[in-house]
């Protein structure tokens, strides 16, 4: 059962609204659009249910800082199986010793992922490069706001 005013340690909540549920035997994919970006999130029939997701419900989207892999360069060469890409800039960069915190911005919303200080330092990202943002549909946890 959700907890009313829940706080999360997840740096990444965005609020959206749903725009399709396709339903399988066990799992739904739940399309959500945030200003003109749009990505999935892929929960259990049950979870649908219970929430009473249905298009036009609003939503936060919860990301882990740790779900999301950088892809810097043409990301229309690059195949991979996320269903979530998220063109952006970088706008921001924290270095650590062993751990590095990349904050992208496209459109309306912000992601930040957590990634190491050596593929920081080989994608040798800086404030206003473009880049893909890529997670799996798995990694979207939602909230009905």
């Amino acid at each position: 059962m959700p907890v009313a005013n829940l706080q999360l340690s997840a740096r990444n909540q965005i609020r959206g609204s749903i725009t399709d549920v396709k339903s399988g035997q066990v799992m739904s994919l739940v399309t959500i659009r945030t200003g003109d970006q749009q990505f999935v999130s892929a929960v259990t029939n049950e979870a649908v249910k219970e929430l009473g997701l249905k298009p036009n419900d609003q939503v936060v989207a919860v990301v882990k800082a740790s779900e999301p892999i950088l892809v810097k360069g043409d990301e229309g060469q690059v195949k991979f199986s996320a269903r979530n890409k998220i063109l952006g800039h970088v706008i921001g960069v924290q270095k650590g010793a062993a751990m590095a915190a990349v904050t992208v911005k496209s459109g309306d919303f912000e992601l930040t992922t957590s990634i190491t200080r050596l593929a920081l330092d080989e994608l040798d990202l800086n404030n206003g490069d473009r880049l893909t943002v890529a997670f799996k549909a798995s990694a979207v946890l939602l909230q009905k706001a």
